[in-house]
């Protein structure tokens, strides 16, 4: 008497058992839910996982394990004070930065502040060399704005914090707690100079309930305290 079942093993061959056999198959990992089983009385091939007599003989599907959901990070925002005081600190570092790159023209700068000193100092009739002055600002604002970007957009982009904040223990991130990243840093930085066109009015929004300045507004993003390690 031939057997009832026949089954196409993973080598592609035919196996032929009773169904007590292909219980124990089950079990031993040969058959499995898409194993193609022939049966006499249906004269067709179905997979195990179709048959009600081998389904609850076969191998579980394995359920991947779902990942807890990575907590979110929770920030408390700085206020006006701890930021003035980073600010301040961070001034001292750019100027004397300023100071080290203007070394080389040290000497025909200092004769060009005392032209516009004598300038400024003039009490004649002869109206000043607006000339003069406006060069003199044009070379101090370059400079200046040229490093003070090139600071913000390094330590941001690179650690998220410049050394005043480091030592303030503040950051800045994201609106979503992320890192700005060189892209995000160059834009803070850039939005950061109209804060300055304002007077110094974009930084009077700190004291917001937001506690973000005209450009943490445009660049996205906010500056936090550090979480204690």
């Amino acid at each position: 008497m031939s057997s009832p079942y026949t089954i196409i093993g993973s080598d592609g061959r035919e196996y032929s058992g009773s169904l007590e056999e292909l219980r124990q198959w089950a079990q031993e990992g040969r058959v499995g839910p898409a194993t193609l089983v022939w049966h006499d009385a249906d004269e067709r091939w179905i997979e195990a996982a179709g048959r009600h007599e081998l389904v609850w003989d076969l191998p579980r599907p394995v359920t991947p394990a779902v990942a807890p959901p990575a907590a979110i990070p929770v920030f408390v925002l700085a206020g006006f004070v701890p930021r003035l005081l980073a600010c301040l600190a961070d001034a001292m570092v750019i100027l004397f930065l300023v100071n080290l790159l203007l070394l080389p023209w040290q000497a025909p700068l200092q004769d060009l502040l005392r032209q516009v000193q004598a300038q400024l100092e003039s009490t004649g009739d002869s109206p000043p060399d607006l000339g003069l002055l406006i060069r003199f600002q044009l070379i101090f604002t370059g400079v200046y704005s040229g490093v003070t970007l090139a600071y913000l957009v390094a330590f941001h982009g690179r650690w998220g914090a410049t050394p005043g904040k480091r030592l303030m223990g503040l950051a800045v991130v994201t609106s979503d707690g992320g890192r700005l990243g060189y892209f995000g840093a160059f834009r803070r930085g850039l939005a950061s100079l109209l804060s300055l066109l304002t007077f110094g009015l974009g930084y009077l929004l700190i004291l917001t309930p937001q506690r973000r300045a005209l450009h943490d507004l445009i660049a996205g993003t906010q500056v936090v305290w550090l979480p204690r390690e």
